[in-house]
């Protein structure tokens, strides 16, 4: 019997700014459910809130990518707040450190 997991995506945007609380796993299965549920239409500062978020795969990365990108060519601001430990040192090894919050 193969467990099912998901991610929560938890979006609240104001004045300008998107907060999208994430919880669960960001993988090949649902990485591309986060690509989709984002409108980034009048956001200038993009924060995804990693706190429940157990684990980041090679696609969720691709994902966070993809969205600084997007906020860059905006001329925008994308943020990754409180990052686990152990998300944090595999950010650190792709170099998101210039995009990680600090604690």
């Amino acid at each position: 019997m193969k467990s099912e997991i998901t991610l929560k995506i938890e979006q609240t945007k104001q004045n300008g700014i998107l907060v999208c609380k994430l919880a669960g796993w960001l993988d090949p299965n649902t990485s591309p459910e986060l690509e989709k549920a984002i409108d980034l239409e009048g956001v200038n500062e993009l924060i995804f809130d990693l706190k429940d978020v157990e684990y980041v795969f090679s696609s969720g990365l691709r994902v966070f990518l993809y969205y600084e990108k997007m906020m860059n060519a905006k001329g925008g601001i994308i943020k990754l707040i409180n990052v686990s430990d152990f998300n944090r040192s595999i950010f650190d090894l792709v170099g998101f450190q210039n995009i990680v919050e600090n604690a």
